[in-house]
């Protein structure tokens, strides 16, 4: 710049900038100047982001060891002596649906047996008796000489001592499954396998757990082996690593459970050959740091497998395989050559999508639990390995190190356009060590940490953080603008921390609704009509879920779901959703008013608008997901599922708001009625589920009368008492039921069924 005159100011001064616009400007010099003091600083940072295994280093991670598997997936034979007997929709539509009954099961184990199975596993849990068996049926009966009469007849035909499940079992190799929980232990748990220790005791290091849902006694004397069916999906909730032996017991007395896959390769092998030796570091000569203790190996017969520190096998999937898998309908038909069973293992499990078993692998979004087993007896048959060793992390520390340093100096000491180049050279090259590492080795080494190390190495900091900042706010406001309400857009943008972009756990209320008989409406109406149908209807509606702070997750044709606590925190978010979700009912005569008006005026029906509402509480996991064309903020989760099969239950149930037992607990300013518990669809055991009826500002005598003569309605319905058909009628006379009638109906029906179907079995006897 030149210097000012003397005197007088000269033309160039009077036409500089304005102040604010030069402070800027030197602003950003001051920045230029200082980046490559500030990179050493960056550096640091991300060594201890690369040492500190985070959740966000692992899914960056997996990002690069997903995709090198559907570069290389794990070569599949025919050969492969694993196949899976699946209970498909075709198998469900031709044999009946599910549960079948544990003589059409023994007739499938016997049928594999005879065909030569070296041995059949069970994806599936036998933990209950049948329903509709004699033995279930007569426990129903209450104590009277009419059910001992009754029991002594069935026992001296032997109906009740007769198990065709257990005897078939009993006759092949076989394996049941158990499922893990946080439980207290049963007391007569115990397992099949013997393992013997060859170092230090594994459990610490193996997954843990207190307790375990066993197969029924019977079942559990007669099968060969027994194996645990969990899964243990990485933050994503994808599953790249299967445990082959658990930890399960209080903390003084654990008990270690093998995994289903290394249960059935232990069955499959000749008795007192396939004993499972698991062996620790210290058994290899191996030393953890600060002492600890880690898996090395596991053992079974004659295959010794590579595992991760915990006991885990890295699968190395080859994805769906059309060979692999023998729908059940075909083997009850005696229609699968004996070759493809003769010597095989055999895994029985579902794809059926309505069974709800469907999980996903770093090659496919969707694949049924059983083809996971699968995939992990393939690996190691087939003598495959994949591994991520525990001196990984360090080995990637020192590269990230040394060449940042090296690219420091090149960036100080040479041209851009050089350090561009040096820049460029370390990430592609460190990529291709890593492809290299994995193809050839079957090592997993990480090359996006330290590839994003040495760019920001190269790239000033300050300079990053300002840009990167700009960019965040954009991608804030045009992401969640379309279903996030202003206010809560704008705190975002302010502060974009309070944002996990790539996804997180967490607690969430979840809504569903869903409009009665939509299908019957849009039959009669032309594709614009629907259109403003939907329109007029989700218009109002969207509008109380962003009143309340929720966020609209998507529409599903005349459905909508809508979740609160994400992606900021909600105090009371429970409450925020039923008053939310009472708001949309209370909206449904005013919509379905301008409906009706329409609806006459084109000439049509009027159909009343309904909708029937679900409620849940419980922990998902939120982001975006999708690619980076096209991506949606959703949640995923089993509390999501239950949440769409509380809608549903609405019809059943006749009562247009249900809730689970997380929602009522958490919505402590309103009041609920329990319903009891349900069969929920997908669902193996019962669900809690409760009324909405409304807020606790509404509460008093004449509520307390109401809930008291429900709950001894509903108490009578549960126990079968002789006085049920009285306690609702009770019921029904107050003036709060009007809305429940449909519901005491529902229980008068059941009544009634139990009892015809126990006048038919006292005259079958």
């Amino acid at each position: 710049m030149a210097q000012p005159a003397p005197h007088g100011e000269s033309a160039a001064q009077k036409q500089r900038p304005p102040l604010p616009v030069r402070l800027a400007r030197s602003f950003w010099k001051r920045l230029s100047a200082i980046a490559f003091l500030l990179i050493p600083i960056a550096l640091g940072m991300l060594l201890a982001l690369a040492l500190s295994n985070s959740a966000l280093v692992e899914r960056i991670r997996y990002i690069v060891f997903d995709q090198y598997q559907r570069w290389q997936p794990r070569e599949w034979h025919k050969d492969l002596p694993v196949r899976v007997v699946d209970i498909d929709e075709e198998s469900l539509a031709k044999v009946g649906q599910w549960p079948w009954p544990r003589a059409r099961l023994a007739e499938l184990t016997r049928k594999l047996t005879e065909n030569g199975a070296a041995v059949v596993a069970f994806d599936v849990i036998l933990a209950e008796e049948e329903r509709l068996s004699q033995r279930a049926i007569l426990s129903q009966l209450p104590p009277s000489p009419e059910r001992n009469a009754l029991a002594e007849a069935l026992r001296l035909k032997g109906e009740l001592d007769t198990d065709p499940l257990r005897d078939a079992l009993a006759a092949t190799n076989s394996v049941l499954a158990v499922v893990l929980t946080q439980q207290a232990l049963p007391p007569d748990a115990k397992m099949k396998t013997q393992f013997v220790l060859a170092g230090d005791d594994p459990v610490p290091a193996l997954r843990q757990f207190s307790g375990l849902v066993q197969p029924l006694p019977a079942l559990r004397e007669a099968t060969s082996g027994l194996g645990a069916i969990q899964y243990v999906p990485d933050q994503d909730l994808i599953i790249r690593r299967v445990p082959l032996v658990f930890a399960t017991g209080p903390a003084n007395g654990k008990i270690i459970v093998p995994g289903l896959a290394a249960e059935a390769l232990r069955v499959a092998q000749p008795p007192g050959s396939a004993t499972p030796i698991i062996k620790t570091n210290q058994a290899s000569g191996e030393y953890g740091f600060g002492g600890q203790t880690f898996v090395v190996s596991i053992k079974i017969g004659q295959f010794e497998i590579p595992v991760e520190h915990d006991g885990a096998l890295r699968v190395h999937y080859a994805g769906t395989q059309a060979g692999r898998t023998i729908p059940a309908w075909k083997v009850f038909e005696g229609a699968v050559p004996r070759d493809e069973i003769d010597g095989r293992i055999i895994l029985i499990g579902s794809r059926a999508a309505s069974l709800f078993d469907l999980r996903a692998t770093p090659l496919e979004p969707l694949v049924a639990g059983v083809d996971i087993h699968a995939e992990a007896l393939e690996h190691i048959v087939s003598g495959a390995t994949l591994v991520r060793p525990l001196w990984a992390p360090y080995a990637e520390t020192l590269a990230i190190l040394f060449a940042g340093l090296l690219l420091i100096f090149v960036v100080r000491k040479t041209s851009p356009l050089t350090a561009a180049a040096a820049a460029a050279i370390l990430i592609a090259g460190g990529a291709a060590l890593s492809w290299l590492a994995f193809s050839r080795l079957s090592i997993l080494i990480d090359p996006l940490i330290p590839g994003a190390t040495w760019l920001a190495t190269y790239v000033a900091a300050t300079i990053g953080v300002f840009r990167r900042s700009e960019r965040e706010k954009r991608f804030v406001r045009g992401a969640f603008s379309r279903y996030l309400a202003p206010a809560m857009v704008e705190r975002i943008a302010a502060d974009p921390s309070q944002l996990a972009l790539g996804g997180e756990t967490r607690e969430v209320t979840i809504l569903f609704s869903d409009v009665r008989g939509f299908t019957e409406r849009s039959e009669t109406m032309e594709a614009e009509g629907v259109v403003r149908f939907l329109n007029a209807l989700h218009t109002p509606m969207t509008a109380e879920v962003l009143k309340s702070g929720g966020t609209v997750d998507k529409y599903i044709g005349d459905g909508l779901m809508a979740f609160w606590n994400a992606p900021l925190d909600v105090p009371g978010h429970a409450n925020n959703a039923c008053r939310a979700a009472l708001a949309m009912i209370e909206l449904i005569p005013q919509i379905d008013a301008g409906i009706k008006l329409e609806t006459e005026a084109a000439g049509r029906p009027h159909i009343p608008v309904r909708i029937g509402i679900g409620l849940n509480t419980g922990t998902v996991f939120v982001g975006n997901m999708g690619s980076e064309q096209r991506f949606d903020y959703s949640i995923i989760g089993d509390a999501v599922n239950v949440t769409a099969r509380l809608e549903s239950a609405t019809k059943d149930f006749g009562i247009p708001i249900l809730a689970s037992e997380g929602t009522r607990a958490a919505a402590d300013d309103f009041l609920f009625l329990d319903l009891g518990a349900t069969g929920l669809k997908g669902k193996t055991t019962e669900t809690e589920v409760f009324a909405l009826h409304g807020p606790k500002s509404e509460a008093g005598p004449q509520f307390e009368e109401f809930a008291a003569l429900h709950a001894r309605a509903l108490a009578a319905a549960t126990t079968r008492a002789p006085d049920l058909s009285e306690r609702l009628e009770a019921v029904r006379r107050h003036p709060l039921a009007q809305r429940y009638l449909a519901f005491y109906d529902k229980l008068e029906t059941e009544e009634r069924r139990v009892k015809a179907d126990r006048t038919a079995i006292e005259n079958s006897a």
